[in-house]
C-alpha cells in the first residue's frame, strides 16, 4: 500500500508538470503570435504609405510572402505551430493524453454485471450444446434471446463516441488547434485592414475577447476591427466564413 501511494503521488506530479510545461509552451507560442501579428501590421502600414493602398487579400493571396518579396519583411511570417521546435513534445503529450482518455472512458463505461451475465450465458449455452439435444428447449431459446439483447450496442455510447470524434477533429496530429493560422483581410475602398490570430493558451484566452474586434475567438489588430476574419473548422480543415480573407499557415 505504501508503494502504491508513492506511485500515485509520483504519477500525479508527472501529470501536473507535463500539463504546466505544455501550457507554458502554448503561452510562448501565443506571445510570438502577437509579436508576428504586430510586425506584419507594421509592414502592411509601411506598404500603404508607399503605394496608397493595402496588399490584396483572398484565398490566393499570401500577404506575408508578398511583403517578403517586396523587401518589407526580413522573413515570411507564419504561425508558430508550423515553425516551433516544441511541436514534437506537444505531439507526444497529446497522444499520451488521448490514450489515457480512451483508457479512462473504457474503464468508466465497463459494466461488470453485464460482463458476468454474458459469461454465465455462454457457459450455460456450452453445457446445452454438449448434451447434443436434437430439439432446442424453451429455456435455451429464451436464454439466447437474452444473450442477444445483452450484446446490443448502447446508442448512448455511439453518441458519446461521435461527440469525442468531433472534438478531436478540431486538432491536428500534433495536438495543435487547426485554427492556429494567420487571417488577413483588406478593403481598399474603405482603406481598412485586419489581421487575426488564434491564441491557444489559457493565459491569453481573454485577450481574444477584449481586443474590441468582431470575433471573440481570435485576437485581432488593424485599423478596422469590424472586418470579418472569422474562421470555421471542420474535419476538412479551416476556412473563412466571409469572402476575401487570406489564410496563412
Amino acid at each position: 500500500m505504501r508503494y502504491l501511494t508513492k506511485f500515485v503521488i509520483f504519477f500525479s506530479l508527472i501529470i501536473f508538470m507535463s500539463t504546466f510545461s505544455i501550457e507554458a509552451m502554448k503561452a510562448s507560442r501565443d506571445q510570438l503570435r502577437i509579436f508576428n501579428a504586430h510586425a506584419l501590421s507594421k509592414s502592411i502600414q509601411f506598404y500603404y504609405s508607399l503605394n496608397g493602398d493595402y496588399p490584396e487579400s483572398g484565398l490566393r493571396n499570401n500577404v506575408s510572402e508578398f511583403l517578403f518579396n517586396e523587401k518589407l519583411l526580413t522573413n515570411t511570417v507564419r504561425d508558430p505551430a508550423y515553425t516551433s521546435a516544441t511541436i514534437p513534445f506537444n505531439y507526444y503529450y497529446y497522444n499520451s493524453f488521448k490514450t489515457s482518455r480512451n483508457i479512462y472512458s473504457s474503464i468508466i463505461s465497463f459494466d461488470l454485471n453485464n460482463y458476468i451475465t454474458n459469461i454465465k450465458n455462454k457457459f450455460y449455452n456450452s453445457l446445452l450444446n454438449a448434451n447434443k439435444t436434437k430439439t432446442q428447449s424453451l429455456p435455451q431459446t429464451n436464454n439466447q434471446r437474452k444473450q442477444n439483447l445483452d450484446n446490443w450496442v448502447d446508442e448512448n455510447s455511439l453518441i458519446n463516441n461521435n461527440t469525442l470524434e468531433t472534438k478531436q477533429n478540431q486538432f491536428d496530429n500534433n495536438g495543435i488547434p487547426i485554427e492556429c493560422v494567420i487571417a488577413y483581410k483588406s478593403v481598399n475602398t474603405t482603406n481598412s485592414y485586419e489581421i487575426s490570430v488564434f491564441l491557444e493558451s489559457r493565459f491569453f484566452k481573454e485577450k481574444m475577447k477584449w481586443d474590441g474586434g468582431y470575433d471573440n475567438n481570435r485576437y485581432e489588430i488593424g485599423n478596422d476591427l469590424k472586418l470579418n476574419t472569422e474562421l470555421s473548422t471542420s474535419k476538412d480543415g479551416v476556412k473563412a466564413t466571409s469572402e476575401g480573407v487570406s489564410i496563412i499557415k
